[in-house]
């Protein structure tokens, strides 16, 4: 039985297909056969509305966004005041924030099995 943390919240029944799949691919082919069906649902993500949120949630995701702008290392800071100001940064984390939250909610609504 394979130790990916995941199994803790998959059913007993998924380890063993799980672990024969991830005998099947190797390494290296995954995303060969992964990233088609990801860049499929990010396309289809990016032409809607993001999931709807609460307003506590969108609150959190917001001030994690801060936090990641003020956790930056010094070197990538630099490189990013050159092109993006500091409420441009936050944005585009809070994005990247939403987007795997998206992704998350799709995963647990079964729109991935394809994976």
């Amino acid at each position: 039985m394979s130790d990916h943390p995941d199994h803790e919240d998959s059913p007993h029944w998924l380890r063993p297909i799980e672990d024969l799949a991830n005998e099947q691919l190797g390494d290296g082919s995954a995303c060969e056969q992964v990233h088609p069906i990801v860049a499929r649902w990010f396309e289809q993500l990016m032409q809607g509305d993001p999931p709807l949120s609460r307003d506590a949630v969108q609150q959190a995701v917001s001030c994690l966004a801060t936090e990641v702008y003020y956790s930056t290392p010094e070197e990538v800071a630099e490189a990013l005041e050159n092109t993006l100001d500091e409420e441009d940064f936050i944005l585009w984390v809070e994005q990247i924030l939403l987007i795997g939250r998206a992704f998350e909610c799709a995963l647990r609504r079964g729109e991935l099995d394809d994976l």
